[in-house]
């Protein structure tokens, strides 16, 4: 049995509805408890973690499904996922000599993701064409989106009511996973994740947007690093 679905199923969870995307970063923890699950839909990233703030119910799990995703198929049915929404396209994207010299063809060749799922995938799940994966790529100069970045901006191609974001800071407070310690990249790879450009991409745009923040990524958003860190705020 395939569980692979088309942008239709997904537009019948989003669109039109008001949305709580719950990014990894400790910032989400001071919400109001009941805040993020009394939204139509919540969509959780990665290795979340649920407390009071974060809320505990899950109806959408995005990712991009690589060996760093540590989440269970029973641990997901459990919170209620309904949806699976993957970041990567089941192809190779582009073609990158950078890649193919260092070996780190994984980086542009996604395939390897979904041969080691296999059985993995359980519910409805969205795998983006390869178009869809490259319009972001190229919105942010050639670099890949962060998993929450990416995850925004595929909440929002589905016309959703409203969207709120919790759990971001790009990447400023260091953490990441609510309370892990976050790493940044190989500096040396070209197209790598480049959350000050996410940052200034939702800045220049956010007035047209159905999105609200909570205060921890309003700080962030307008540069203010050092609230921001004082909220313990994360991407």
């Amino acid at each position: 049995m395939s569980w692979f679905c088309d942008r239709e199923t997904v537009a019948q969870v989003l669109r039109g509805k008001s949305v709580a995307l719950v990014g990894s970063g400790p910032g989400a923890v001071a919400n109001q408890r009941g805040l993020v699950d009394s939204h139509d839909v919540v969509v959780r990233v990665n290795n979340h973690k649920l407390f009071p703030g974060t809320g505990y119910r899950t109806d959408v799990h995005y990712s991009y499904y690589g060996n760093a995703i540590r989440k269970g198929v029973q641990e997901l049915k459990r919170e209620g996922v309904r949806l699976v929404m993957c970041k990567c396209p089941n192809a190779q994207f582009i073609e990158s000599p950078w890649h193919l010299k260092n070996g780190k063809m994984h980086g542009v060749d996604f395939r390897w993701i979904y041969q080691k799922r296999g059985a993995w995938w359980f519910c409805p799940t969205y795998v983006p064409p390869v178009e869809e994966f490259v319009a972001k790529f190229k919105m942010l100069g050639g670099h890949v989106p962060t998993t929450g970045f990416g995850a925004l901006l595929d909440v929002l191609s589905f016309e959703p009511l409203h969207v709120f974001m919790t759990g971001f800071d790009f990447f400023i407070s260091r953490v990441h996973n609510v309370d892990e310690l976050w790493k940044p990249q190989n500096g040396a790879d070209p197209i790598g994740h480049d959350p000050e450009r996410e940052r200034q991409w939702l800045k220049a745009n956010i007035a047209g947007l159905p999105i609200t923040l909570d205060a921890a990524a309003t700080a962030a958003l307008i540069g203010n690093e050092r609230a921001a860190q004082r909220r313990g705020v994360a991407a």
